[in-house]
């Protein structure tokens, strides 16, 4: 559920625990920047069922942080970890498109 369309801001849920996210320009930039190519890249990847899991993770938290959440690599782990790996693909999909 998007919370500020404008502000490229997103609610994401890991179960019984929500995390507001945020996708804005510096937010794409961190992430080109820790996975090393484009974002349309890694769009292209994540369709193709390339992305690893250590991408995923990272996607997941450089959004989360720039939702205003101070989570670390480990503690998206432990989130990952109680929804499952597909609901965690399907979330950074979702921040991606």
């Amino acid at each position: 559920m998007s919370i500020n369309t404008l502000k490229a801001e997103k609610i994401i849920n890991f179960g019984e625990k929500s995390y507001k996210a945020k996708m804005s320009l510096d937010t794409v930039i961190r992430i080109e920047d820790a996975l090393g190519t484009s974002i349309l890249k890694v769009g292209q990847r994540l369709s193709g069922g390339e992305l690893s899991m250590t991408e995923v993770i990272a996607i997941l938290n450089l959004s989360i942080r720039a939702g205003g959440n101070d989570t670390k690599d480990s503690d998206v782990k432990e989130l990952v970890a109680e929804i499952g790996l597909v609901d965690a693909i399907k979330i950074c999909g979702e921040l991606i498109t």
